[in-house]
């Protein structure tokens, strides 16, 4: 399977970067293109990266996710992932890059975050 990639802009400048399909080192191009497109267009409040769909997340797509997320805080635009199953989730729990996750999860109780960390 293939990635795509779906965009869509609020009026309020909230970007949301939908991903369908496998996220890792073929496809990990796209999504840095497609984020680094929205920053340069300038007017982005927010950056959405939408993950429900996505169907395999290696270490190079998630690599490239935090590398965008700090691009976007350096130039003052929010990122965070949005709708991550409970494997997305745990991926970027044991990373150590939860923080990029729009919302904190209860996928895990505190002590199995202890154990990943």
């Amino acid at each position: 399977m293939t990635l795509s990639i779906e965009t869509a802009t609020t009026d309020t400048g909230v970007v949301t970067v939908e991903l369908s399909g496998e996220v890792d080192y073929a496809t990990a191009p796209q999504i840095r293109e497609t984020i680094t497109n929205a920053l340069e267009a300038g007017g982005a409040t927010a950056i959405r990266v939408d993950v429900a769909k996505v169907t395999v997340l290696d270490s190079t797509g998630i690599g490239t996710i935090v590398v965008a997320y700090r691009i976007a805080r350096e130039m003052g635009v929010a990122l965070a992932v949005v709708n991550p199953n409970r494997f997305i989730t745990r991926l970027f729990t044991v990373v150590g890059a939860e923080e990029l996750l729009e919302e904190p999860t209860e996928t895990f109780s505190g002590r199995e975050r202890s154990a990943a960390g």
